[in-house]
C-alpha cells in the first residue's frame, strides 16, 4: 500500500496530496492511459482506498517485486511525517532506495533532504532485536542519513546513536510515549524537525526549579510547634523531571543557595542547615523547627510527602552543581524540550 508512485514524467505522486475530486481523474485517466507506475519496480498501478478512507496506490500486477506489504498504521504515519518535514522546509519521499559507500541497499519510510542533510524515518510497527536496528541505524550512518525510529514495542536500545520513541495506536490518532510524558505524534515529530528532541542535558539548558513544602508538628514534647519543613526540590525542563531531597543538597552549595534564596517568606518555615544527629552521629544538611530548631530528620519530610505542595519556582540555567548532579543521578536519555530551555 505505497503512498507514492511516478507519472510518465518521472515526477513523484503522493496520494495524500489529492483531493477526492483529483483522486477520482487521476483514476479514471490512469485507467484508460496507463500512466502510473510504482517506483520501486516499474509496475502499473492501481488507485485505491482503505477501508479507513486512506488513499493508496497498490501494484496492479505484483510479478517479481520484493516491496513488503503495509499497513494502515504504516500508511498514516507515514503520511503526518511527510507533512511536518514540508512545514519545515524539508524535501521529502516515501519508499525511497539508497545504498551505502559498499553497495549495501536500503529503503527509508520516509527521507527528508535540506541542503546537504538527509534525515530518515523508520516506522517499525513489527518486534525487530536490538541488534538488528542497530545494524540498520549503522547502513544510515554509513550513507549519511540520520534516521529516527518510530517504534511500536518497547525493548529498543536506548543510546545517543539512536534516536528513537514508542507509538502507540489510539482511535483518534497516535501517541507517543518519553518517560512519562505523552504527546500526538505530530508534536513529538515537530519538535524533531525543529531541533528540540535530544538526547542528554542541552548546553546551558534552561530549567524550572520547584521547591515543595508541607507541614508537621515538632517531636520534642516540650515544644510541638506546628513547623514547616522543605520535603524535597524538583527540576523540570524537557519531558524530563529530577528531583532531590534535602539532604541530597549537602555537597551542592550553588543549588543550596539558589534554594535558601527563594525559599517563601514564611515565619512557620524552619531554616536548611548543616545539623548534628545523635541517631547518626554525624553532623548533615537538615529541616529544623521554626520554634526550637531541633533537627527533623529525613523520615520525617517522607511522612510529609503526601499532602506537601510547590511553595517557591524559579528559572535556573543547567550548569554549575545543578548540571553536575543531574549527571550524577540520571542515566541520559532523549528528550524534547521547549524552545525556551534550549540555549543555542
Amino acid at each position: 500500500m505505497p503512498l507514492r508512485c511516478i507519472d510518465e514524467s518521472g515526477a513523484d505522486i503522493f496520494a495524500f496530496d489529492l483531493s477526492p475530486e483529483k483522486w477520482k481523474t487521476l483514476k479514471s485517466r490512469n485507467r484508460g492511459d496507463d500512466l502510473l507506475k510504482m517506483p520501486c519496480c516499474g509496475a502499473g498501478v492501481t488507485l485505491r482506498r482503505s477501508r479507513r478512507g486512506t488513499q493508496h496506490f497498490v501494484h496492479k500486477v505484483i510479478r517479481s517485486c520484493t516491496s513488503a506489504p503495509e499497513t494502515e498504521d504504516h500508511l498514516r504515519m507515514k503520511q503526518i511525517a511527510v507533512e511536518v518535514a514540508r512545514r519545515y522546509g524539508w524535501t521529502v519521499g516515501t519508499e525511497v532506495r539508497g545504498c551505502t559507500p559498499d553497495g549495501e541497499e536500503w529503503i527509508a519510510d520516509v527521507l527528508a533532504r535540506k541542503n546537504n542533510a538527509a534525515v530518515a524515518i523508520e516506522i517499525q510497527w513489527s518486534p525487530q532485536t536490538p541488534e538488528e536496528t542497530s545494524r540498520r541505524q549503522e547502513r544510515y550512518r554509513q550513507s549519511g542519513v540520520r534516521c529516527l525510529w518510530l517504534f511500536r514495542h518497547k525493548g529498543f536500545p536506548v543510546a545517543e546513536a539512536l534516536p528513537a520513541i514508542q507509538v502507540t495506536a489510539q482511535a483518534d490518532g497516535y501517541s507517543t510515549s518519553l518517560s512519562e510524558n505523552k504527546m500526538p505524534l505530530h508534536v513529538f515529530l515537530d519538535a524533531a524537525f525543529d531541533g528540540r528532541f535530544r538526547f542528554g542535558l542541552p548546553a546551558n539548558g534552561r530549567a524550572v526549579v520547584q521547591i515543595r513544602a508541607g507541614e508537621i508538628d515538632c517531636w520534642r514534647r516540650e515544644c510541638g510547634a506546628t513547623t514547616k519543613i522543605v520535603t524535597g526540590i524538583d527540576v523540570r525542563f524537557g519531558s524530563q523531571t529530577y528531583s532531590w531531597r534535602v539532604s541530597d543538597l549537602d555537597d551542592a552549595s550553588d543549588i543550596l543557595s539558589s534554594v535558601i534564596e527563594h525559599l517563601p517568606t514564611d515565619r512557620r518555615l524552619g531554616k536548611l542547615k548543616k545539623r548534628y544527629s545523635k541517631t547518626l552521629q554525624q553532623e548533615y544538611l537538615s529541616n529544623g523547627c521554626y520554634r526550637c530548631d531541633s533537627l527533623i530528620g529525613q523520615h520525617f519530610e517522607f511522612g510529609v510527602w503526601y499532602s506537601d505542595e510547590v511553595v517557591s519556582s524559579f528559572p535556573v540555567i543547567i550548569s554549575g552543581d545543578w548540571k553536575k548532579m543531574i549527571e550524577q543521578q540520571y542515566e541520559p536519555e532523549w528528550a524534547v524540550y521547549a524552545a525556551s530551555e534550549i540555549s543555542e
